[in-house]
């Protein structure tokens, strides 16, 4: 062959490759895939106009501004399981933070464990993924390529695991018990720059020795900073205690600021650099998630001086960390933001503003006497004379459950016992429906899907219930979430990185969908159970 010959094939397979790639069929993966995950973030306190890393990524990415939950139970653990499997918890095994294990009634944490050898260092905790009964992105993608390294870094032991999966390299999340960043015998040894970061005492030598005694922090925007219906816990007024008193009251009080998510921030930037994420020929996969908008959001709602400050130093955060990969990788990445759930405002915010819908004066249910007035009505039913109607239900955030055995010991079924409450609890002015598992499964209504999309056999109640919009059933000060209601299931969701319009659309879009959309960009062969789909956000030549 020619001189001549040999370049001009040499050109025609240029302008192939290039034609190839433009087309999007083999657009280059990116270094390292990114999960940012918020506790209680409604995507209505989020701005443009904010100055650090959410700004950025409102301006610079594509934004769903229609996006939701696609589950009825809004509690955290759920809320981090669909962002990294793309299935409804109810799939995933995961009904709520916590439910009711049907054989023994005993109630379980979402990510607790009976084997020791999963015991947290630190604590006396047992964690690992076992009862999440699917895969994850960071697994699909180490199954494509092993050497691909995979990590999680959270405020919270719930979503940190939930995020990592079951064979990630490294999940790290902060424990009050342990007073450090630690995680379990499931993951192997914390590595020494974990150690390090924690530091002997970590008011002293580690992460937490530049915290301030206490939190100072400006009136906000919306109300005044001392407002009633704020908890009392740690000040209702600026400046909060944080490191002062005992080590035990330090550790408490750290959880419960804004200085947590500075200190996952910069976890999870040292774990980038330590571990070369993004720098090895692969694709990696982070996930971080922060905290304190929900510890904060609890205790003073989202409209309070304190939870304006808390998404200023998450803002500036997540800025870092955006700076942090964009050196690391030389922007060669792909990243999701979103939120696990919203959260009701305090009800004396709605009260004020003329928003409360609750029937209840004030908003708030006083749970002990619910609590008290459902076992009288349990006990004139089925355990009167001389038997305690408080074995024959369980109760947690995933809802009311029949004791089977106890049951039977009194002779009756657990139809009658959940026909029974079920017509007790529709009968409070609070309550809007107390949905069975039939009804669930039977109904075209748009509640019982969210809720069937929460539902496990064997986890979930006899019985979930639902408030009346607006009702808050939780707590005597402060504000919660865990409803269907849009204020609990919308949240934000973001995507951001190379290859990715910048754009915003208004299509309803979930949370679901953020693994089948970055799982489809790596190229990865995913389960074909996801309820969440492949989402079209990518600019042209890497569609």
């Amino acid at each position: 062959m020619s001189l001549k010959s040999i370049s001009t094939c040499a050109v025609l397979l240029v302008l192939f490759a290039s034609l190839f790639t433009a087309s999007g069929t083999t657009a280059a993966e990116p270094r390292l895939v990114v999960i940012i995950g918020v506790d209680q973030l409604r995507p209505d306190r989020l701005s443009p106009d904010m100055p650090g890393g959410i700004g950025r990524l409102l301006r610079e990415g594509f934004v769903f501004s229609d996006a939701t939950l696609d589950h009825g139970l809004t509690n955290t653990c759920p809320g981090h399981i669909v962002m990294s499997t793309g299935v409804n918890p109810g799939k995933a095994g995961i009904p709520g933070n916590s439910y009711i294990d049907h054989e023994t009634m005993a109630e379980r944490y979402c990510v607790d464990d009976s084997d020791e050898a999963f015991t947290v260092f630190g604590s006396t905790d047992i964690r690992s993924p076992n009862a999440i009964t699917v895969t994850a992105l960071g697994d699909w993608l180490k199954a494509e390529t092993p050497e691909s390294r995979v990590f999680s870094v959270f405020g919270k032991d719930r979503a940190a695991i939930s995020l990592g999966g079951k064979n990630p390299d490294g999940v790290f999340w902060y424990n009050r018990k342990a007073r450090k960043f630690t995680t379990s015998g499931y993951y192997g040894e914390l590595p020494g720059y974990v150690n390090a970061f924690n530091g002997d005492d970590y008011f002293v030598d580690g992460f937490g020795g530049n915290a301030p005694e206490t939190w100072e922090h400006p009136v906000g925007s919306r109300r005044i900073d001392d407002y009633v219906g704020e908890s009392t816990m740690n000040l209702r007024v600026s400046g909060h205690p944080v490191n002062q008193g005992d080590t035990s009251a330090r550790a408490s009080q750290y959880y419960f600021s804004p200085f947590v998510d500075i200190a996952t921030g910069e976890l999870a930037r040292i774990v980038l650099e330590e571990e070369q994420l993004g720098q090895r020929g692969v694709t990696d996969y982070l996930a971080v998630s922060f905290s304190a908008t929900d510890t904060v959001g609890h205790l003073y709602g989202p409209f309070s001086s304190e939870s304006e400050d808390a998404l200023a130093k998450l803002d500036a955060e997540i800025g870092k960390l955006l700076d942090a990969l964009d050196e690391q990788t030389g922007g060669d990445y792909v990243l999701a933001l979103t939120a696990d759930h919203g959260v009701l405002p305090l009800p004396e915010w709605l009260v004020e503003s003329e928003e409360l819908q609750c029937p209840i004066e004030g908003g708030r249910i006083d749970l002990d006497s619910f609590g008290f007035w459902m076992m009288w009505h349990l006990y004139w039913d089925f355990t009167w004379p001389f038997r305690s109607p408080s074995e024959l239900v369980g109760f947690s955030a995933a809802g009311i459950a029949v004791n089977a055995d106890y049951a039977k010991e009194l002779g009756v079924t657990v139809d009658e016992v959940v026909t029974s409450l079920e017509g007790w609890l529709e009968a409070q002015e609070h309550v809007k429906n107390a949905w069975t598992k039939a009804e669930l499964m039977n109904s075209d209504d748009e509640t019982a899907r969210l809720f069937r999309n929460s539902y496990v056999d064997g986890k979930s109640g006899h019985i979930m219930t639902q408030l009346v919009e607006t009702c808050l059933a939780s707590r005597p000060e402060g504000t919660s979430h865990g409803s269907v209601y849009r204020y609990d299931r919308d949240v934000p969701l973001i995507f951001f990185g190379a290859g990715v319009a910048a754009a915003q659309s208004e299509e309803p879009r979930h949370s679901i969908d953020i693994a089948p959309t970055l799982g489809s960009r790596l190229g990865l062969d995913m389960p074909d159970n996801l309820d969440g789909i492949v989402l079209d956000i990518w600019e042209e030549d890497t569609e």
